[in-house]
């Protein structure tokens, strides 16, 4: 069986990484055109992109606080009900 040499053994390894080099500089620029018109809509798409993660964020913030603002009004009707049967138990002594 025929030892595998340093040529071959880098033969190999460029084989299998070539494809990926060249993928990551065809896809690695952001900027498709140098084209003004499409340079100012990609800007205006990513500003959008942020509100929307803004807005996304916002949402959550404001479920959370209704969550939160829910249990507390739970909290406070089971304590009402727990001071009541308190208050009735006293009156009927």
């Amino acid at each position: 069986m025929k030892e595998l040499t340093h040529k071959s053994i880098s033969s190999f390894c460029f084989i299998l990484l070539f494809p990926l080099l060249l993928g990551c500089s065809t896809f690695g620029g952001s900027q498709v055109s140098d084209d003004p018109a499409i340079v100012t809509q990609q800007q205006e798409v990513d500003q959008l992109k942020k509100e929307v993660r803004e807005a996304e964020r916002l949402s959550e913030e404001a479920r959370q606080r209704e969550k939160a603002a829910k249990d507390r009004l739970n909290a406070a009707e089971h304590e009402l009900k727990a001071l009541e049967e308190r208050a009735k138990r006293r009156s009927e002594y």
